[in-house]
């Protein structure tokens, strides 16, 4: 049962990510496009900017954290099930961590791409957010695969 209620507080989250990002890279393509009003900079909120960074950095933080006690090789989350846990359910589990994933990475490219090197600075946070994720994204990487600089200490 907790892993179900972090499940779909994780999938809330990543929703509300998702939202965020794709909002902003709606105005930022308004922005860049004359004459467009649709979408103006100063409907970008205050409290969408908190919303874009704070969720940002929490679907992130979750996803490293994971991907950093997972074992290389291994589908992140099914270490959580019990033993006993049918097919179906680590299949399941595996699936949608996958898709969650998926969905993480190519949210926080499209910011880094639109937010970073298509329109840098029309819009800062997402900006702000697309380098983050992109720091974020080695970083995660690395916590998987358990790439350690050479010399470095084996646990």
């Amino acid at each position: 049962m907790r892993i179900a209620i972090g499940a779909v507080l994780a999938v809330i989250l990543l929703g509300l990510y998702v939202y965020s990002v794709s909002f902003a890279i709606l105005v930022v393509n308004c922005a860049s496009t004359s004459g467009c009003t649709s979408y103006p900079l100063s409907g970008f909120t205050d409290g969408m900017v908190q919303a874009l960074t704070l969720v940002g950095g929490l679907v992130s933080a979750l996803v490293v954290a994971e991907l950093a006690v997972t074992n290389p090789g291994e589908a992140p989350m099914t270490r959580a099930l019990e033993p006993t846990a049918s097919v179906t359910t680590q299949q399941t589990v595996k699936w949608v961590t996958i898709v969650y994933l998926i969905v993480w990475v190519a949210t926080g490219l499209s910011a880094y791409v639109v937010g970073q090197m298509l329109h840098p600075k029309v819009l800062q946070p997402l900006t702000d957010l697309g380098q983050s994720w992109l720091g974020l994204a080695v970083a995660a990487g690395y916590a998987y695969f358990g790439i350690r600089p050479h010399g470095a200490d084996d646990p």
